[in-house]
């Protein structure tokens, strides 16, 4: 589904009709909206997550970029306590993960959406760019310490294998389940996760694996707290080499929904946005967002913003 908009009134109609109608045989109750702001339309790569982009899954690739981010940032690492948290802070350092942000706040995706980067070498004033919106089941949605989100995780750090299950059974009959446990792919993977929780029980479910989860991370930075951050987590798809899509996920189906700015609409929108108060500093409220507001935005016209 795709729609185009001119003005923030326009994008709450939008949500209002998305909110209302609900989404392939949910309810509007049975789902919530999440959005991600994209400075253009990247077609059928749109919401794709960092490490689906170059050769970040091919070979080791994925475990040894964790490891060494873990090793040369030791002290960064200090105070999470799970492997999730370690990729939440390296995606808040734009190391490549199996995580996509995304945002509860409707005009937090749209800021981003308007936004160019000041660190970013892209000129992205000629594109139009899109709102991502995600329609999520609740049963798609878990929080920080959900072990659904340690399973999915530790996909990330696992280096024993390919850990390709593709010819393992998902049968939810017992022995199949822990025949499947008992592979020793798997229990390579029950190693990792019970390295952070001792106490987790020997038993994976194969579709959890395949899956994509909305996760609520905990708000435990200015960030992600003015941002109402939240996460898309991807598992594997056959394997630790590809990624879990939302088409093939085996968790209740998550849905994008596009919503298109025409290039002769980013001016009002980002003044409409501006008298709102959402500006860069207080979407990014420490020491590089004041900057970037004082530098870049202070005393100029909207019009100016992103020259």
């Amino acid at each position: 589904m795709e729609y185009t908009i001119n003005s923030i009134a326009e994008y709450l109609e939008c949500l209002k009709e998305m909110s209302s109608n609900g989404v392939d045989g949910y309810s509007n109750e049975e789902f919530r909206l999440y959005y991600r702001g994209e400075p253009q339309d990247y077609g059928e790569t749109a919401g794709q997550p960092g490490i689906a982009r170059g050769k970040w899954l091919e070979d080791d690739n994925e475990s040894d970029l964790f490891r060494e981010c873990e090793r040369r940032l030791s002290h960064e690492f200090a105070n999470c306590k799970s492997t999730f948290e370690k990729l939440v802070m390296m995606q808040h350092y734009f190391i490549p993960t199996r995580l996509l942000d995304v945002s509860q706040d409707p005009l937090i995706g749209l800021f981003f959406s308007l936004f160019n980067d000041p660190k970013s070498k892209r000129n992205d004033e000629e594109c139009e760019p899109v709102i991502l919106v995600y329609e999520v089941p609740k049963k798609s949605i878990r929080n920080y310490h959900s072990d659904i989100v340690s399973v999915i995780s530790n996909i990330a750090v696992y280096h024993y294998d390919d850990l390709d299950i593709r010819g393992l059974s998902n049968s939810t009959d017992e022995w199949e389940r822990e025949k499947f446990n008992e592979n020793d792919s798997i229990k390579h993977l029950l190693h990792e996760i019970k390295a952070e929780k001792p106490h987790f029980a020997s038993w994976i479910k194969k579709d959890n694996m395949e899956s994509v989860f909305c996760v609520h991370p905990l708000l435990d930075n200015p960030r992600i707290l003015s941002q109402q951050g939240a996460f898309l987590l991807f598992g594997m798809d056959g394997d630790k080499h590809h990624l879990a899509t939302l088409e093939s996920s085996k968790a209740d189906k998550i849905h994008m929904a596009k919503i298109h700015i025409p290039q002769s609409a980013k001016l009002r929108l980002r003044e409409e946005l501006h008298l709102l108060g959402r500006t860069i500093d207080t979407v990014y409220p420490d020491w590089d967002g004041v900057s970037d507001y004082f530098t870049r935005f202070y005393g100029k016209k909207v019009e100016e913003y992103y020259r």
